[in-house]
């Protein structure tokens, strides 16, 4: 819509409200070189398109219109943004300004965006810079969107009203909690750098770094996550951490080093089907592919699973460790060689447990398994012309 047009259309829009004027001048007051501007006590402002769709509306119970100016400072005002000729969002504040008849809207005071289809997503600042030929809405001071389980927050959110597409810049932080109460501190929260969300289809893009972390509710890290950038989808609930990617468990003092990692966050799993490896004080577990559940404090490691510590390397099939119990489980064509008389035991399955240093100790209860020890050959201890024999061993 051209300036005059805009102008013009505005002008109409207020001059129609004249009769609700709180008073008239006086005949006999001296003419000032400014007009004094008009109050009103209902204001109702519309824009359409070229096709004559809708593309937003604003009322204001009480309003303030200076000529000279074209400008409108309105109280309380109450707002519909549309797309398509349908309502998208309602918005609202405790003061606006409209500018230049329409040009620019400055909305201050408690900011609303509602988003009204959807995932329904609440946006709110403290002040909304609002160009609505261009479809922009910039929330430049405390922006957060929030919705039933999470609250996202950065130093500005920018929306395209067109396309729903919100990108945030600065330091973005998407805060989750497991629970309705918000006096309690989120369960978790995962920072990155500028993001790209689109509100319909849930895609998230986001520079790095990339910083996760869950924590009790005292605050103490349980986990931590750390990557070179992310992508996700929020309605499908899971984020992907990309390459390098570090999972830290402070209190048990592990760490795992993986590939690309999925975050499902309404389930808290973390999962890759990429090569990993990760380190305990005096072992290390790498394999094809893990899946972390943070509820269960359990990883499991989905295929070529290999413990390998001072002395001794575990091979099977997958393996599970459980970092709150500090068992070990292992399944499937589990093999166990020990540096010591170049031992070889052979089960389908192994338990263990980590000791205070870090090391796991097996062993096979109920289970049906096979060892075999080298003796020592003559001039280290052994019988002449003895060779190694089959021995029973138990754990």
């Amino acid at each position: 819509m051209a300036l005059l047009t805009r102008h013009a259309w505005l002008s109409s829009c207020l001059l129609a409200g004249l009769p609700f004027l709180g008073g008239c001048a006086d005949e006999n007051t001296p003419v000032a070189v400014e007009a004094p501007p008009f109050v009103f006590r209902s204001l109702e402002l519309e824009q359409k398109a070229s096709n004559g769709q809708r593309q937003w509306s604003l009322s204001s119970p009480e309003a303030r219109y200076e000529l000279n100016k074209r400008l409108v400072r309105a109280r309380r005002p109450v707002g519909l943004l549309f797309r398509n000729g349908k309502p998208s969002f309602r918005i609202q504040s405790d003061l606006a300004q409209v500018i230049n008849d329409g040009e620019k809207i400055l909305l201050e005071g408690n900011v609303k965006l509602q988003q009204l289809t959807g995932a329904k997503l609440l946006i709110q600042g403290d002040r909304l810079r609002w160009r609505p030929e261009q479809g922009v809405l910039t929330m430049e001071q405390r922006p957060r969107a929030s919705d039933q389980e999470s609250r996202i927050s950065a130093r500005e959110a920018e929306l395209q009203q067109t396309t729903n597409e919100l990108t945030l810049t600065g330091t973005v932080q998407l805060d989750r909690w497991s629970t309705a109460d918000r006096s309690t501190p989120p369960d978790s929260f995962l920072r990155s750098g500028q993001a790209q969300w689109n509100l319909d289809s849930g895609q998230l893009k986001a520079k790095g770094p990339v910083l996760g972390q869950r924590r009790d509710q005292e605050g103490t890290v349980l986990e931590q996550l750390e990557g070179q950038s992310l992508d996700g989808n929020t309605l499908k609930g899971e984020i992907t951490v990309q390459a390098p990617v570090i999972l830290k468990i402070p209190r048990e003092k592990g760490v795992l080093r993986a590939q690309a990692t999925t975050w499902l966050f309404r389930d808290q799993i973390i999962r890759s089907a990429e090569p990993f490896e990760a380190d305990l004080e005096r072992t290390r577990i790498t394999g094809d592919g893990f899946r972390a559940d943070l509820g269960a404090t359990t990883v499991d490691v989905n295929g070529a699973c290999e413990i390998r510590q001072p002395g001794e390397v575990l091979e099977a099939e997958r393996c599970r460790w459980n970092w709150n119990s500090e068992d070990v489980l292992a399944e499937g064509k589990v093999r166990l060689r020990r540096d010591e008389n170049d031992q070889v035991t052979r089960a389908m399955r192994l338990e263990g447990t980590i000791g205070k240093e870090g090391r796991i100790s097996f062993t096979a209860p109920g289970s049906k398994v096979q060892s075999e020890v080298r003796l020592p050959s003559e001039g280290k201890g052994g019988t002449p012309g003895s060779r190694p024999q089959p021995n029973p061993v138990s754990f």
